[in-house]
């Protein structure tokens, strides 16, 4: 057997790193070999961390062989994988210019306009790929992802159905099959699929996610939260953010309204406010919280969840035992400490399990500087105690934390600053 060929028996058993190291092997001979450098791509892109060597060697066999439309669709689906959507549907429309017919690169376009959550048009050329290939599945399974997105669950479900039907050991479909279970509310028939996807394939991120989220999903708090995520879901980033800003400057011009006759009921919708925003942010990281006292299920998280989950439940209650403590004791340290550290949950939950770098950054040094703050204001009155009123550097240091806890409430909806580029 030819190194060619058994590279290429590599890669179908799944074997991606030999594969590779055969895939070089050839190249070392036959450097202008545009076929292995297309297989050498699409090893690379099936492999974590490797999306830019895909690129790379993607790039090589265009430019050896520029009329080959399989290469622009996979550089358009590598290009879409790194957040690049615009670059990536330019890529798969030059596929589509050599063959307008291609299957293949009709799903590209598909998942490039996913890559940009455009999901209707993702939808459209899903389809359009299934009219010409009814068992690509790789449209199959974007047309289930798109319907889902947009809250056709119904058609959603009978995709997945037709995709289990067609081969019940597709992970993938496991995983559609398990979102569409949780967004209905079906928590138990969601982690069995995504389990189901798990065993088929022990790799699979979308499947682990997947399973943490049934899991944070036994909790009635979190499962509300989820169906916030689901309605968002279906809008664009900008659309969010227009949903977003409405709903907050329709609350104050009640609020406000509200003041003029009912100062109560004012406060207590100022009260309802924060509880959601609060409960939009921290429901994720109470969730692994909630996980981490479940022996069994503790084990499926990572380090970030794990973490994240200890400084958010963790530092919620201690926050709440510390106010509580403190108006029982009159012990202002206390009371000001708690409210410190319920302050920290926020940033808390956007740092530690976070896939963008430049996030993790940003609101690591929020919570730092929030813990650092809580403190200093423990110290300061702890020393100062029984003080008749709060020091002035109390009052600047608390007043610094909570903005910057509230800062982070804003800057958690920019996408960059949450998302990962995968490398």
């Amino acid at each position: 057997m030819s190194e060619l060929a058994h590279g290429l028996l590599l890669q179908e058993q799944g074997r991606l790193e030999e594969a590779e190291a055969c895939f070089y092997g050839v190249l070392a001979r036959e450097p202008e070999n545009d076929f292995v450098l297309g297989r050498l791509a699409l090893c690379q892109w099936s492999q974590p961390g490797k999306k830019r060597q895909a690129l790379g060697s993607v790039d090589a066999a265009i430019r050896l062989k520029a009329e080959e439309p399989f290469y622009h669709a996979l550089r358009g689906i590598i290009l879409g994988d790194l957040r690049r959507g615009r670059e990536a549907l330019e890529s798969v429309d030059r596929a589509l210019a050599l063959d307008p017919g291609d299957a293949f690169a009709l799903s590209a376009k598909a998942a490039a306009y996913c890559s940009m959550d455009r999901w209707a048009e993702g939808e459209e050329w899903s389809r359009r790929a299934l009219a010409i290939d009814p068992g690509n599945g790789m449209a199959s399974n974007l047309l289930a992802h798109t319907l889902r997105l947009q809250g056709k669950v119904a058609l959603g479900e009978e995709e997945v159905e037709r995709l289990l039907a067609a081969d019940p050991e597709d992970s993938l479909a496991h995983v559609n099959a398990g979102w569409s279970a949780l967004q209905k509310g079906d928590r138990h028939r969601a982690e069995t699929h995504f389990r189901e996807a798990l065993r088929l394939d022990p790799d699979s991120e979308a499947a682990r996610d997947g399973l943490i989220e049934s899991f944070r999903a036994r909790s009635v708090f979190y499962r509300g939260y989820l169906a916030y995520c689901f309605f968002m879901q279906r809008f664009t980033g900008g659309k969010q953010w227009m949903i977003i800003v409405g709903v907050y400057l329709g609350v104050q011009v009640f609020r406000r309204a509200l003041e003029s006759f009912r100062p109560v009921y004012a406060a207590l919708l100022a009260v309802l406010w924060l509880g959601i925003v609060l409960w939009v942010w921290l429901a994720p990281g109470i969730g692994n919280f909630l996980i981490l006292l479940d022996r069994s299920a503790r084990l499926a998280l990572k380090q970030g969840e794990r973490h994240q989950g200890i400084a958010v439940g963790g530092g919620l209650i201690a926050g709440l035992a510390g106010v509580a403590g403190g108006i029982w004791w009159s012990y202002a340290p206390a009371l000001l400490g708690g409210v410190g550290l319920v302050a920290s949950t926020v940033p808390a939950a956007l740092a530690f399990d976070n896939d963008s770098r430049r996030g993790r950054l940003v609101f690591g040094c929020v919570t730092a500087l929030v813990y650092l703050l809580t403190l200093t204001v423990i110290v300061i009155e702890a020393v100062r105690y029984p003080g008749n009123s709060i020091h002035p550097a109390t009052s600047v240091c608390g007043m610094i934390g909570l903005a910057a806890a509230i800062a982070c409430t804003w800057l958690g909806n920019v996408r960059s600053l949450r998302r990962g580029i995968e490398e």
